[in-house]
């Protein structure tokens, strides 16, 4: 089934609103199924060659596990302007890696069961989660606890019975950015199944009510990139790592070498000895020449 997924999903990605990335426990295409968000499914050994746009969000299943390359492509969607959206064990195998000084294991594991939650606030990522009355949250058996390390994290939801139990802040999920970019992360998984007890479903609605509030979040948060990544790549020209003729042309994470033959809009960092360095939509940067650029 899962084979018959990415095969059919595979040549839709660039047209994806969604590109949800298979593991081992998360289900995340069910949800945005579920939801009516256009999706594609891709294996983590796909990634370095995946054409991602920064107008859409790349959700990966846990456990995040994927090879350098595969992280270096998720690093550079996020600093284009792209949306990633990570569940549990993705905070050690994945968000550490790319993301350092942010949010950390604190080598706390859980065991599956389901807890009151708190949200900050009710708008935003956490609109309407609350409006059922108190919000539930579903622990996985052998799932990752974090801790926030940079006061510039945003905490979405905290737990302070999942604090009590476990001994830890009862954070649950955070957003923080990165480039032009931002990463959502929850500890957990799940997705609801008709029959459910009534708090398993609560903690389904609730972590379902998340994930569609991360793609209405990143519809609101497009203009604000697309006004970064405004100026026009006029003619082709290799990306190179210094701004001099003899510096070293920089690669893609595929080991492909990058040229500005492909991009149509970039963003401009900086200029410098007739050289203006350039971020264009796939995260790739570099300097080329100003006259390549307008």
């Amino acid at each position: 089934m899962l084979l018959a997924l990415l095969l059919a999903a595979s040549s839709h990605v660039e047209s994806a609103e969604v590109v949800i990335v298979a593991g081992s426990a998360d289900h995340m295409e069910h949800v945005m199924g579920r939801a009516g968000v256009k999706y594609a499914l891709i294996t983590p050994d796909q990634l370095p060659d995946t054409p991602l746009r920064w107008q859409q969000i790349l959700m990966v299943n846990c456990t995040g596990q994927m090879s350098p390359a595969a992280r270096e492509r998720v690093r550079r969607f996020v600093s284009a302007g792209g949306m990633l959206y990570t569940t549990d064990h993705a905070v050690h195998y994945l968000l550490e890696a790319i993301f350092p000084g942010k949010v950390r294991f604190n080598q706390k594991s859980t065991a599956e069961a389901i807890f009151p939650m708190q949200v900050q606030g009710d708008r935003g990522l956490v609109a309407k989660i609350a409006d059922h009355g108190e919000p539930r949250w579903q622990l996985a058996s052998g799932g990752m606890l974090f801790d926030v390390l940079d006061r510039n994290v945003e905490i979405l939801m905290r737990s302070r019975q999942v604090a009590e139990r476990y001994q830890t802040s009862g954070v649950l999920g955070v957003r923080f950015r990165y480039g032009d970019g931002q990463i959502v992360h929850v500890t957990g998984h799940f997705f609801t199944q008709p029959g459910q007890p009534r708090d398993v479903a609560a903690a389904g609605r609730a972590f379902e009510q998340l994930s569609e509030n991360v793609v209405r979040e990143k519809k609101v948060d497009m203009p604000r990139v697309e006004k970064l990544y405004s100026a026009e790549a006029v003619a082709p020209a290799p990306m190179l790592a210094e701004p001099k003729d003899a510096a070293r042309q920089v690669t893609a994470p595929s080991g492909a070498q990058v040229t500005t033959a492909t991009a149509t809009k970039v963003r401009v960092l900086r200029r410098e000895r007739g050289y203006v360095e350039i971020r264009d939509d796939q995260g790739n940067q570099g300097w080329v020449p100003e006259a390549s650029v307008k």
